[in-house]
């Protein structure tokens, strides 16, 4: 595991919550498709549901009204990020624990009917080993839904970069056909999963909104093993941009659905 870099994606997340709202247009828009997908899956009628990157609680606000009856554990690697969506969401009610946890190493018994995560997988150091660990958790039955970025994401960051002979810090996305090669087939777990991406293109008026918005949201630790721009090659690609007027940044965003049937 690459501790400083996660570390440093814990820090950056523990000092969003008080303003991240104000910036994660995309992300409440996310979770809100990824939660009308859930809401028609087959589910047993008061299910355990387990919620990995909980943030500020876009999906968990959104899916509680289409699982009235579920038992919730909501975990996010930032403490803060916790503590916010259980103050908000769900404000002194019962029938939910909150956890402090890293969701690709997670520490929880099995037996989840339904396991959820709405733009938290791109983080994930080995996508493929923790959709593993993540299945084996499920019941038979079980749904495992998440939403995450993909390939084509900020292509158009990247495409300017290149122009210029540099890379970008941004991660290097699987596409949606690597995710749905990696759903778990062996003795101890198997099922069927789709998966569908959607582009989401952003406006912003200048290329600095666009790094402030992911600064605000805590989206901006660079991918591992690679540094930020150097201050004078940013501004080169900053004056670029806005010589082009208002910027558009696409996300691709994948919807999947892994079922356990065994």
């Amino acid at each position: 595991m690459n501790a400083p870099r996660k570390l440093k994606i814990i820090q950056a997340f523990d000092a969003a919550p008080a303003r991240y709202e104000t910036a994660a247009g995309l992300q409440k828009d996310v979770a809100a498709n990824l939660a009308g997908r859930i809401a028609r899956l087959a589910t047993a009628p008061a299910p355990r549901a387990l919620e990995i990157g909980c943030g500020t609680g876009f999906l968990t606000r959104a899916l509680r009204p289409a699982l009235p009856n579920a038992t919730w554990t909501v975990s996010d690697i930032a403490p803060a990020m916790a503590r916010h969506c259980r103050d908000t969401v769900f404000s002194g009610s019962s029938g939910a624990a909150f956890l402090a946890m890293d969701g690709e190493r997670p520490a929880v018994r099995g037996g989840f009917d339904l396991i959820c995560a709405s733009l938290v997988f791109q983080w994930f150091e080995d996508l493929q080993a923790s959709l593993h660990r993540l299945a084996a958790l499920l019941t038979p039955g079980g749904h495992l839904a998440f939403a995450t970025l993909v390939q084509g994401t900020f292509r158009e960051w990247r495409a300017v970069h290149r122009m210029f002979g540099l890379g970008a810090a941004t991660p290097a996305f699987p596409s949606a056909a690597d995710i749905a090669g990696f759903w778990p087939e062996s003795d101890a777990v198997r099922g069927e999963g789709s998966v569908e991406d959607e582009a989401f293109p952003q406006t912003y008026e200048t290329a600095r909104d666009f790094l402030l918005t992911l600064k605000t949201i805590g989206a901006d630790t660079p991918a591992a093993g690679r540094r930020p721009l150097d201050p004078g090659s940013l501004r080169r690609i900053l004056r670029h941009l806005d010589r082009q007027g208002a910027l558009t940044i696409t996300y691709q965003v994948a919807y999947g659905i892994f079922t356990r049937t065994r």
